[in-house]
């Protein structure tokens, strides 16, 4: 019986991956597939599952061969599951992963990859114990923690090594992808149990995060609000983040959201005062740069410097507004 080399992705597809960081991902996986195909060792011995996590946590293909993979079509969602994720993982790999017995050699212990930007929104503790003390290891897991916001205090109990790309770049992404694939197609080589990663290429956006030197996350993380394009009707995301110098949050950017984004329901987060919110998130929809929000139904919505006052209409609740004083509000934002 052939042994195979299960790889298990978990890809964080959360409103904090939203916009370049996601599209990253999931061109980063379809040239490592690409590359793995090409490999006749890794086409031989290589098996893939895609797990995403957002409020919720999705198997996008059970352990599948290499040859039969095609790249994952990957969507923004709200929250950040990693527990659920966890869980998931654990049971796929009882359940998929032929384990070795007295009669016959099972396959190798598999490797993980978990890929994120954020938080946990949910409960992670019990799965993440449960991963680790497991007897004998159900895998061999690798956390890559991207951007600021991470915190590594939660990878370091779900992982057993942890990285930290300090970029949420194009460039990053596909370099992390690299390794990964290039990882991959060692193990595949070596078919040997002992793990034996190609060499973390540091020093190029990412690094080893030591046992008790962990980069503490961002102050505050990163904001997160859903507003409407006013002349499509059509959702949007803003983000913004804090500045500490001046206890503020600036804007950041402002990316589409999928039609179908609210299908399952959002989580929702404290709510912020508008006075520490400055600058102007292009809507991706009509490309008008200020915002605005509704002082009936509380929805934000996108609005055009040369705005016509007397016509303007809530694209949620269609009722006709007019300016208000200036004064500061409340603004209710997504937990990202």
């Amino acid at each position: 019986m052939l042994r195979r080399l299960p790889v298990y992705l978990l890809l964080d597809c959360s409103e904090s991956m939203a916009g370049p960081p996601l599209e990253a991902v999931e061109n980063g996986v379809a040239t490592m597939l690409a590359a793995l195909k090409r490999n006749p060792h890794a086409l031989e011995t290589v098996f893939m599952s895609v797990i995403t996590f957002d409020a919720k946590a999705r198997q996008e293909f059970p352990l599948t061969e290499i040859a039969a993979m095609a790249p994952p079509r990957l969507s923004i969602r709200p929250g950040t599951a990693m527990g659920a994720a966890l869980k998931l993982l654990a049971a796929a790999i009882k359940r998929e992963v032929v384990k070795t017995t007295e009669k016959q050699k099972g396959d190798y212990r598999p490797l993980v990859f978990i890929i994120t930007d954020g938080r946990p929104t949910d409960e992670w503790r019990e799965a993440a114990r449960r991963l680790r003390e497991s007897r004998p290891a159900l895998a061999s897991i690798y956390a890559i923690g991207c951007g600021d916001d991470v915190d590594f205090a939660v990878l370091k109990e779900a992982a057993d090594v942890s990285i930290h790309m300090s970029a949420l770049s194009t460039d990053s992404f596909a370099k992390l992808f690299v390794w990964l694939s290039a990882s991959v197609q060692s193990m595949s080589v070596s078919a040997a149990d002992k793990i034996s990663l190609e060499k973390i290429p540091l020093g190029e956006g990412l690094a080893l995060v030591e046992a008790g030197a962990a980069p503490p996350p961002a102050a505050r993380p990163r904001l997160y609000f859903h507003a409407r394009c006013r002349k499509t009707r059509r959702h949007y995301l803003m983000i913004y983040k804090y500045e500490p110098a001046g206890e503020v949050y600036m804007a950041q950017a402002g990316h589409a959201l999928p039609d179908d984004f609210f299908a399952e329901g959002t989580l929702a987060a404290p709510d912020v005062s508008s006075d520490l919110l400055y600058g102007e998130t292009v809507c991706p929809h009509c490309g008008a740069a200020a915002w605005a929000q509704c002082g009936f139904c509380r929805h934000l919505f996108c609005l055009p410097e040369d705005f016509d006052e007397p016509a303007l209409v809530c694209p949620v609740c269609e009722t006709r507004l007019t300016r208000g004083r200036g004064d500061a509000f409340d603004v209710s934002g997504s937990a990202g």
